[in-house]
């Protein structure tokens, strides 16, 4: 029997693949729906858009689930974005064109995806800088294969 090392925190130094992978799959990530959007809209992250950046990664994990479409939310200002680039789980890209502002509290159209149903590991929002400055909340939210 192998002992772990114990951190100041209490918690073990190292993860273990197998126990990684039974962590995820007991705990699964508790999935919001968006009623607004329709049956099988559920949000898969948030990102803070500070508009010195062009670019935002959300990353996005198979436990999720399988998707057919994604929308992009502009919570609290506005955002110009130009364009959505979503790597799929078996390493394959696709770039979804946006181009258009996103004002507050508005989305985006709802855009399918390539192929039947997809597994997404990353998703990339490139946007541009809007004359309001500051930071903005931007929100994706995806169709669960099957809704």
């Amino acid at each position: 029997m192998t002992q772990t090392p114990i951190n100041g925190s209490g918690f073990p130094t190292k993860v273990h693949r197998r126990g990684f992978i039974a962590l995820v799959a007991a705990f699964p990530f508790a999935a919001r729906a968006d009623p607004s959007l329709g049956e099988g809209w559920i949000l898969l992250g948030e990102s803070r858009v500070n508009l010195v950046k062009n670019f935002s990664i959300v990353p996005v994990t198979l436990a999720r689930g399988l998707f057919t479409g994604l929308v992009v939310e502009a919570v609290d200002k506005p955002v110009f974005i130009e364009s959505i680039e979503v790597t799929f789980t078996n390493g394959e890209t696709s770039e979804l064109r946006v181009r258009s502002i996103i004002s507050a509290g508005s989305r985006t159209r709802k855009m399918l995806l390539p192929g039947l149903v997809r597994g997404i590991r990353v998703v990339k929002i490139i946007y541009k800088r809007v004359p309001t400055g500051g930071t903005a909340t931007v929100r994706i939210h995806g169709r669960r294969s099957g809704a």
